[in-house]
């Protein structure tokens, strides 16, 4: 059977009328298929597993998929056209397997990526719209509180705690009613004091620190928001942290990264982000960054 996918749900004039001449032809050419739009996709994210439903169907249901039109969902694009090539379904257009880390979509591309890498990361509910049926599924799924997530943003905003459905309705609608074209995600929330910031700069870790945050009422760990920075020894950090950091980094092709970790109580490394243009302590008696970035861009430079 053959999937046609539309961006929306809600079908304009010009559409409409594509899927009329289409399905006349099909129809008579004796091609079995349905429609489906990318706000009706359902993705949800762990370490080596990730799951994509379309109306609740898994993507297996169909032998080819023809997106007609991406609009904002070039996230969702871009995760189906991967799975369906891993599962066998013939995606038409491949152009949506070309990777979309600069565009509205990365934060939440770098977690499918690093996923399927098998590297540690909250569990990831995503879809291309959000309607009750679909928080529900994601509360299912991730459970509550839950972590909501803007994926263009950066320095700790965009970023929000539902302990509710009701908040997690009323999160989303909010940002929504903002900008209807961005994308958002939901994570599992994970408790924490504190997570740990490396900075990885080609193959090893050069520089490891703490973010603390002030408040204890706060669930982010970012300075730009008031947490406190402590530098330490490399030594005291464990080698899980730092191997998975640099795994991180390794996967996601960032050179310079800061890589924002937290440890579980049983001592597993879980991955938050992978930051491609890290903010540096400015601060020599401070911060060692600077000096060991330096040390990097020589080494690369005298190669």
């Amino acid at each position: 059977m053959l999937l046609i996918l539309k961006n929306k749900k809600k079908t304009g004039p010009k559409m409409k009328k594509f899927l009329r001449l289409t399905g006349a032809e099909l129809a008579r050419k004796g091609v079995d298929f349905s429609v489906s739009s990318l706000e009706e996709t359902e993705i949800q994210i762990e370490k080596n597993k990730v799951g994509l439903s379309i109306c609740g169907k898994p993507v297996t249901s169909w032998n080819n998929i023809y997106i007609r039109k991406v609009g904002r969902n070039r996230g969702v694009a871009h995760m189906l056209a991967h799975i369906a090539k891993k599962s066998g379904v013939n995606l038409i257009d491949r152009y949506h397997e070309q990777t979309k880390d600069a565009s509205d979509a990365a934060k939440i591309t770098q977690m499918f990526r690093l996923a399927l890498a098998g590297i540690s990361i909250p569990k990831t509910y995503f879809a291309g719209s959000y309607p009750k049926k679909h928080l529900r599924n994601a509360v299912t799924y991730l459970k509550l509180p839950i972590v909501v997530k803007e994926c263009n943003s950066s320095q700790g905003a965009g970023v929000f705690l539902a302990k509710n459905i009701s908040e997690l309705e009323k999160i989303i609608l909010e940002r929504s009613s903002q900008d209807d074209r961005k994308e958002i995600f939901l994570q599992e929330f994970i408790p924490n004091d504190f997570e740990y910031r490396i900075l990885v700069t080609g193959s090893k870790v050069a520089v490891t620190e703490k973010k603390i945050r002030s408040e204890k009422e706060a669930f982010r760990n970012n300075v730009h928001l008031g947490a406190t920075e402590e530098f330490v020894d490399i030594s005291t950090v464990g080698n899980r942290i730092k191997k998975e950091a640099v795994l991180a980094a390794r996967t996601t092709h960032i050179q310079v990264a800061g890589v924002d970790v937290i440890e579980r109580p049983d001592g597993s490394p879980v991955i938050f982000e992978v930051n491609s243009c890290p903010a540096l302590t400015l601060d020599i008696n401070i911060s060692p960054e600077i000096k060991k970035l330096a040390e990097y861009l020589t080494v690369c430079e005298k190669k």
